[in-house]
């Protein structure tokens, strides 16, 4: 009965499945991070809300919480992808479909001020995927790191 204690859960992926390894290439890290899943087995969720994330993966028991500041680069995503679509969204109907001025401010500004935070979730979704698929040894050393089961 006491070996039975100490198997891992029967839920949990091995380390032998090859899916538990990180990304193998920069367009699977960006698949995750858009699909919300763990970086590291693309099978668990990272959010268990709007807004929160959980402390690991319940798949593979990869860390997702880190350090303050850790996610600070996610927020240079987001501004990146803010500001990428209002601009291009200003060239082609400012210049292109030659829409007034006064007509494309307040929208875009609407715009600017509510996709920041619909995005947030996967902008730091990404952050952690490409910084996974980036720095394999590293992701392996926060699956690794405080791996008991709770």
């Amino acid at each position: 009965m006491e070996e039975s204690q100490h198997e891992t859960a029967p839920d949990l992926v091995s380390d032998s499945d090859p899916e538990f390894l990180a990304p193998d290439s920069m367009g699977q890290a960006i698949r995750r991070g858009l699909s919300l899943t763990c970086p590291l087995c693309g099978a668990g969720q990272l959010f268990r809300g709007l807004l929160r994330m959980h402390e690991r993966c319940d798949q593979c028991r990869y860390r997702f919480e880190r350090s303050p500041g850790y996610f600070l680069g996610s927020t240079y995503i987001n501004y990146g992808v803010t500001t990428l679509f209002a601009t291009w969204s200003w060239i082609l109907l400012r210049f292109g479909l030659q829409v007034e001025r006064w007509v494309l401010i307040p929208p875009l500004a609407v715009f600017c001020v509510i996709f920041p935070l619909v995005f947030f979730r996967y902008a730091r979704s990404l952050w952690l995927s490409i910084d996974t698929f980036l720095d394999r040894q590293g992701a392996l050393e926060q699956r690794d790191q405080d791996s008991d089961f709770d």
